[in-house]
């Protein structure tokens, strides 16, 4: 029987890989500069966890989660997004205690049952960053510059910052309230529509089958009370003043319920429809809502496909090196320990003094000619001969596997 990566999954070698771990190290800076600390959290929780903040009218608990019994039949779900996670850590360790200013990042595998498409998996790599007890606009600035500067940090330059307001608990019934009145007037509304009108009425704005038939919808803004419009109104000042340009998108709602005020989206057309890159905003009740003393929160995340397949478009991958690779061959066996014993020291050494390069061989029982082929095979640009005669006398041979030149080298001088 063939067996095959189940649908929706991929696996990631050669040049993905390498951009996959390039990302993450880039976040990795960049998290650190800005005061971050790395969080890894299990790949499986609670499934009430992500019902309870995520919250049970979204289409990632009605119908992408996936939700498994252990052997105690306890409900247990594959993490579908990093941010619930992160904030069931940070209370469960007691930071809200001990450090509620902290801000934190994470890097890994989230699982969701969608369908697949470009960039798009039910196994995919997500990074974010989550900064804990500020309610200041600055820290929500700063967290929408945090992910275009990671963005830019792979190419991708052309992107359009879009934000919105989603009020707070006291403005955002009356919202709420002309909202549903006016969806009461769309004709047709979808199936998914009509029952998110009963449910969670914010998420009909988020549709895609029937977003063009919105043409009138009420807007936020008109509803925000005096301290969310304050509040949006220095997000706005202080994106400016960083030279950050973007636009007031009031549809934008995002999928997850436990948002408040401030949210974000960073689109590139450089992947097609499917072009939001970046996304993020504040729940300043999530906190509170599982457990924790109440905090002010706000975060991003981004999926890390998607971003490098528009970072391809940007010539991003034609920027890696290619490491010099070495081969290590011996013309008599009986010197293969000793060829051994270089290729160990040059690894090492290559690695001490930050040399880009790759040490292959020795092969013990092949021909040299064999050898060389093998050489040719994975494109090395110099193969190093231990054969008998030259070893004797303290050298070994330097093949140039571009033109086949040769020339003898001091073992001790290489």
């Amino acid at each position: 029987m063939n067996y095959k990566a189940p649908r929706g999954t991929h696996d990631i070698f050669g040049i993905s890989a390498s951009g996959v771990s390039l990302l993450e190290q880039r976040a990795k800076v960049i998290f650190k500069r800005h005061g971050f600390e790395e969080v890894r959290t299990p790949a499986f929780e609670d499934a009430a966890l992500f019902m309870r903040s995520i919250g049970q009218a979204t289409d990632i608990v009605e119908k992408e989660m996936y939700i498994f019994e252990d052997r105690k039949k306890r409900k247990l779900a594959l993490r579908p997004e990093g941010t619930a996670s992160l904030v069931r850590a940070f209370i469960e360790h007691r930071m809200d205690v001990s450090m509620p200013a902290g801000r934190f990042f994470y890097m890994g595998e989230m699982f969701r049952y969608e369908r697949p498409q470009a960039g798009r998996y039910r196994q995919f790599h997500q990074i974010g960053a989550e900064f804990f007890g500020s309610s200041s606009p600055a820290a929500d600035a700063e967290i929408i510059i945090l992910a275009q500067d990671l963005l830019s940090s792979v190419g991708i330059n052309e992107m359009n910052v879009y934000i919105n307001s989603l009020g707070c608990e006291k403005c955002r019934p009356l919202f709420r309230e002309a909202l549903v009145k006016y969806l009461g007037s769309v004709r047709d509304l979808c199936e998914d529509c009509l029952r998110r009108l009963e449910k969670n009425p914010l998420r009909v704005l988020d549709c895609k089958t029937d977003s063009s038939k919105f043409t009138e919808v009420p807007g936020m803004s008109d509803y925000l009370c005096d301290c969310c419009k304050d509040n949006f109104n220095l997000t706005q000042s202080l994106l400016k003043s960083a030279g950050c340009n973007y636009i007031v998108n009031e549809k934008l709602v995002r999928g997850l319920d436990y948002y408040t005020k401030t949210v974000f989206e960073i689109r590139s057309n450089a992947i097609g429809s499917q072009d939001a890159l970046a996304a993020g905003g504040r729940y300043d009740n999530l906190v509170g809502e599982l457990g924790g003393q109440n905090t002010p929160a706000v975060g991003f995340a981004l999926g890390s496909e998607r971003v490098l397949l528009a970072a391809q478009k940007t010539g991003f991958f034609g920027s890696f090196q290619e490491s010099e690779k070495i081969f290590i061959a011996v013309a008599d066996q009986e010197l293969f320990s000793e060829a051994f014993s270089f290729a160990v020291k040059a690894v090492r050494n290559g690695l001490k003094g930050n040399k880009n390069i790759s040490v292959f061989g020795p092969v013990n029982g092949k021909s040299l000619t064999s050898q060389l082929k093998f050489a040719d095979k994975i494109k090395a640009v110099k193969t190093i001969v231990f054969a008998k005669t030259e070893f004797e006398y303290g050298k070994f041979l330097v093949k140039n596997m571009k033109d086949k030149t040769q020339i003898e080298v001091l073992i001790n001088e290489f």
